[in-house]
């Protein structure tokens, strides 16, 4: 099985056009549709990722992914790295990615948010660097704070975006927001969001306990830490005047 992607890019060196929040996680939703085929519930594990993302075709390119998950991993000065996504010009048509095993070590949360991140790389900065034989490519994610950082680095954002929306999608997220909110009984108003259309979205006067136990729920539910998807629900403006 090959996981196939499209997203608006130059034709002759496949890199990628200048791309919304809103088309990144279109590209996130053309992933996870793949990769959660035959899966239960919402959150993606990372075996699941994995297993599934060994041949990835980003418009009509074709990418080998060797995943590397059962060692520590470091940097170019020997610093221990959360994960590394790179090519070597002596492997045509592959990328090289890695997630630090000693770092991620009983955090399934961060495994995944890491490999996800990575395979941001893959899909949106490996295509150009394999147009280019003679070219090493090596992206570091240093710490855990890279991933939700909104860094000024494109390739970075771009990356860190799609790992958003691939592992907590905007309408995914939404709904079960609603259920959750539904079930504590915590107000609900009509604001802007990007989540599910016409759908209200959790007021910001509910009680702040009553808000982190939805936000703890959440994660639980989508497999990913209380900080990501107090990210995301703001990323996706899904709570009272929290959009950006």
């Amino acid at each position: 099985m090959s996981i196939i992607i499209d997203y608006p890019h130059h034709a002759a060196s496949g890199a990628p056009q200048p791309l919304s929040a809103q088309t990144l996680w279109g590209v996130a939703a053309q992933m996870r549709r793949q990769v959660m085929a035959g899966q239960d519930g919402f959150a993606l594990p990372i075996a699941a990722l994995v297993a599934a993302t060994r041949t990835v075709s980003a418009n009509g390119r074709a990418i080998t992914v060797s995943w590397e998950l059962g060692h520590p991993v470091h940097d170019a000065s020997g610093e221990a790295v959360l994960g590394v996504c790179e090519t070597d010009p002596e492997m045509p048509g592959t990328a090289l990615v890695s997630v630090n095993a000693r770092m991620v070590a009983g955090r399934p949360d961060l495994a995944v948010s890491t490999a996800a991140h990575e395979l941001g790389h893959v899909v949106f900065d490996v295509p150009v660097a394999l147009g280019a034989p003679a070219r090493h490519y090596r992206s570091v994610t240093a710490g855990p704070n890279a991933l939700l950082d909104r860094t000024t680095a494109v390739s970075e954002r771009r990356a860190n975006e799609f790992m958003g929306a691939l592992l907590a999608p905007p309408v995914q997220l939404h709904l079960r927001l609603l259920v959750h909110a539904h079930s504590e009984r915590l107000r609900t108003i009509h604001a802007p969001h990007r989540g599910r259309p016409g759908s209200r979205v959790l007021s910001s006067d509910n009680p702040p306990e009553a808000i982190e136990g939805v936000v703890a729920a959440l994660a639980g539910d989508f497999g990913v830490s209380e900080r990501f998807i107090a990210v995301r629900l703001s990323r996706y403006g899904l709570v009272q005047g929290e959009q950006r």
